[in-house]
């Protein structure tokens, strides 16, 4: 009953529990970075290593991982400044850290629509000359994280959650708020879009 797949978690004695929620909670964060990269990241910061591929690759890859972990950590650390009052009502501290390092992942969920839409449908724009240019990535960068804050106030604060989804577990939003969720599939039509549609009729690619 303790095992996943064919192990036991490997984890347990690190974190201080079993649940796989802790490898969610930086999974996810990891795929943030990786798909960021691809997107209003235009390749940095892992166009700046001056090594042959697969090299570049398997640094670039190995230093997303230490970047989601590292984001994954200061979340946890940072969720009890505003959510020490649902941390009370949480008894066991093994529960505790589940819900930290999930909630750390439904952060980095509502990244997912900023990041995306700046790049597909904003043509990763700045006040900069040059989009390219690490001004750029900087505004880009810290533009999506402002907007992450946004998503999360309006999901959580301004009960969105609620009003706009009908969450039936509203009264206790934080620890069932089921964000993630709402984030995936608002990410879908966005991607179909892109994807078989070429943005039409959002967007008209300018031939030059």
């Amino acid at each position: 009953g303790t095992s996943f797949g064919l192990n036991t978690p490997w984890w347990t004695s690190i974190v201080g529990f079993s649940h796989v929620h802790w490898v969610f909670g930086w999974w996810e964060w990891m795929i943030v970075i990786l798909f960021m990269t691809a997107n209003v990241w235009r390749g940095k910061p892992w166009s700046a290593i001056a090594l042959p591929q697969p090299a570049k690759g398997l640094v670039s890859f190995g230093l997303i991982i230490i970047g989601g972990y590292i984001m994954a950590t200061i979340c946890v650390k940072l969720i009890p400044l505003w959510l020490g009052d649902v941390l009370h009502h949480i008894d066991k501290d093994a529960e505790k850290l589940r819900f930290m390092w999930y909630h750390a992942a439904e952060i980095a969920g509502f990244t997912l629509i900023p990041f995306l839409a700046w790049h597909h449908y904003f043509d990763d724009m700045v006040p900069m000359d040059d989009v390219d240019s690490w001004g750029g990535f900087g505004f880009r960068t810290i533009g999506v994280l402002v907007l992450c804050v946004i998503n999360y106030a309006i999901f959580y604060y301004a009960d969105f959650g609620s009003w706009g989804l009908g969450n039936p577990h509203w009264d206790h939003k934080f620890v069932h708020g089921e964000s993630l969720i709402w984030n995936f599939w608002w990410i879908i039509p966005l991607l179909w879009n892109e994807w078989f549609f070429h943005k039409w009729p959002f967007y008209e690619h300018k031939h030059h």
